[in-house]
């Protein structure tokens, strides 16, 4: 493959230099066409909105003097002729500019003095006709308004409406030549844009071709050292930057081969059991880690199989150990597998009787929570006495209010009687009959005061008994409660006792079942103890094997 000169930094810096220009061209194009047209606009400007503007304002002051001219016939005063003569003579000068302008922006030298001359004869009719008004004739001035005056306006109204003509023709003609213009610099752009593109995708095309060719040396390269082959020739040579890449990358691969090839060495050796060996110098890099690696795991197999050899020289020592000690282990489990099955036994009874005793104290706890339920229902009744206790001694005081009250109603009805009795006696024989009516009230008077009386004092005595009542029934529901309160401490210790006592069953049974175990674990033992007896011969045998095939290993000191 042939030397490349140029770098890619060169190519793109062209590459970039071409974009710029073509660039510039088109901006420096654009800024042509633009003020191709701005100075077309301008004109357009000057043609369309100020030539009609100036011949709008002409055309105004035409009819602004005609109107100035009639009011001066028409006021037939002195003093309103000069005032029209003074505006006069200010507004003709003024438009006199106008057409200067005109004739340039329509570039008709000839309709300008066309202009010019009509205007200085429409000026001179103007003052002329304000002469005759000075001079008092005012049907003259008139007549000749009508006559010389209209004549002239109507020469200048025809100049101004050639002007209007020629100047709708030149700003259509400025609005065509505008519109080519900007057609003209679509198009040019539209063709320059294209070319553009066209040379700036071969050209960019050109470059990622170059750059694609390079870069698959370096992916056919790399491509083969990711499926494991390091020896590759990478045909590659350019003094650009992917060429610096290539002698980097040989470079690495070079060191890479050297490295792989070394390992492959010493694992071979390895393999072969020689673990004596020694790198020929020192690596670089990541791989310095692997050589420390290497040469660690050299040495660990080493110091491993000179620790094998001395285990297995304690192994064969201690087997023979093993061996009387399992004699001895193999009586001392029967032994003790028969101590175990006596204490099982003893245990399972044990086991019956804690749960004998959990069943009744759970049924003891049972009963003692009805006990207290009932103890507390005997306290609600007790105090429902008590409240129905307080009732009737509410209506006791009730009722010795209406008795009070009776009492009263005696008291007034024996005084009645006793008035009736009077007014009966001051009668005479007419209140005989009313005498022994009053007599007889004051009789039922006395009874029922003296049946209010027993019945007071029953009813003291009812409500002395209630207030005992209330006072015994206090006293029960106090004693009552405080009996509830024990019988729910009982409850609850009892059923301490009994949640104790289930749990303690239940230790007891798992006792039972791990003596069980014990107890089948002691005859695996001594089963055990007599296998390991036999293990222990040959694990003599097997040490003394692995210390022949390690001897077979070259090992490092």
């Amino acid at each position: 493959m042939g030397k490349k000169k140029n770098t890619i930094a060169e190519a793109l810096n062209d590459y970039s230099a071409f974009t710029i220009k073509m660039f510039l061209g088109i901006t420096l194009l654009i800024a042509l066409f633009l003020a191709v047209i701005f100075v077309n606009i301008y004109s357009f400007y000057n043609v369309q909105f100020v030539t009609e503007t100036y011949q709008m304002e002409i055309r105004k002051d035409v009819q602004t003097i005609n109107k100035r001219l009639l009011l001066a016939v028409a006021s037939n005063d002195s003093e309103v002729t000069n005032a029209q003569k003074e505006d006069l003579e200010g507004r003709f000068p003024k438009i006199e500019s106008y057409f200067t302008t005109i004739s340039k922006n329509l570039n008709n030298d000839e309709l300008g003095t066309q202009l010019t001359t009509n205007w200085k004869e429409f000026e001179n009719a103007s003052f002329e006709m304000l002469s005759i008004v000075e001079s008092g004739d005012s049907e003259g001035a008139l007549e000749y308004y009508n006559s010389t005056l209209n004549d002239v306006s109507e020469t200048l109204a025809d100049s101004l409406d050639e002007t209007g003509v020629l100047a709708e023709n030149a700003a259509t003609g400025k609005y065509r030549t505008i519109l080519a213009i900007i057609v003209a610099t679509i198009i040019a752009l539209i063709i320059a844009l294209v070319v553009i593109i066209t040379i700036s995708r071969k050209r960019s095309k050109e470059l990622v071709n170059n750059i694609e060719e390079d870069l698959d040396v370096l992916a056919k390269a790399t491509e083969e050292i990711a499926k494991g082959n390091v020896h590759v020739e990478i045909d590659y040579d350019a003094d650009n930057e992917i060429g610096k890449v290539v002698n980097q990358l040989r470079t690495a691969v070079n060191s890479l081969v050297y490295y792989i090839d070394e390992i492959g060495n010493i694992m071979s050796t390895m393999a072969e059991g020689n673990f004596n060996i020694n790198f020929d110098r020192d690596f670089d890099g990541d791989f310095r880690d692997i050589q420390t690696a290497v040469e660690s795991f050299s040495q660990q197999i080493s110091d491993s199989m000179t620790e094998i050899m001395e285990v297995s020289d304690m192994v064969s020592d201690g087997a023979n150990q093993i061996a009387g000690a399992g004699q001895n282990l193999a009586d001392t489990v029967t032994s003790q597998a028969n101590i175990v099955e006596d204490l099982s036994v003893t245990v399972n009874q044990i086991t019956d009787q804690i749960s004998s005793n959990s069943t009744d104290a759970t049924s003891i706890s049972k009963e003692v929570e009805v006990v207290a339920e009932n103890i507390v229902e005997g306290n609600k009744k007790m105090q429902d006495v008590v409240n129905a206790m307080d009732a009737i001694s509410s209506s006791s005081q009730e009722i010795s209010k209406i008795i009070d009250t009776i009492n009263e109603i005696a008291d007034e009805t024996n005084l009645l009687s006793l008035n009736a009795s009077i007014e009966a006696a001051r009668a005479g024989e007419a209140g005989k009959g009313f005498a022994v009516v009053a007599g007889e009230v004051s009789k039922l008077a006395g009874q029922t005061v003296e049946a209010a009386q027993d019945t007071a004092e029953l009813i003291n005595a009812s409500l002395k008994n209630v207030e005992i009542g209330i006072s015994i029934a206090n006293d029960t529901a106090e004693k009552l409660s405080s009996m509830v309160e024990q019988v729910q401490g009982i409850a609850v210790k009892v059923k301490t006792i009994a949640d104790a006592s289930n749990s303690q069953a239940e230790s007891v049974k798992e006792m039972s079942s791990n003596i069980g175990e014990i107890s089948s674990v002691g005859q695996n033992n001594a089963a055990t103890s007599e296998e390991s007896l036999a293990l222990s011969y040959e694990m003599n045998e097997h040490a003394n094997s692995l210390k022949g095939l390690v001897e077979k290993f070259n090992l490092k000191k």
